[in-house]
């Protein structure tokens, strides 16, 4: 299954630093109980979606960041 890229490099940037500080605020404890845990799979869903350059909320709305047509 191929998916296009519809993320720019700063795009996935962002996202990236985003999940990490909000890993490393629960980690420290700064973030606890439901609403940490919550944090923690947007999180992940930001360093997937960082990782791979696809972003499916982007694709069910039509809008992308990217202005090429790569595919991964």
């Amino acid at each position: 299954m191929k998916f296009k890229k519809n993320m720019s490099d700063f795009d996935r940037f962002t996202r990236f630093i985003v999940s990490v500080l909000l890993l490393l605020l629960f980690f420290i404890g700064e973030i606890r109980g439901v609403f940490g845990t919550l944090l923690i799979i947007v999180s992940f869903v930001f360093s997937f979606t960082s990782i791979t350059a696809f972003c499916p909320l982007y694709k069910s709305i039509k809008f992308k960041t990217n202005k090429s047509d790569d595919y991964f």
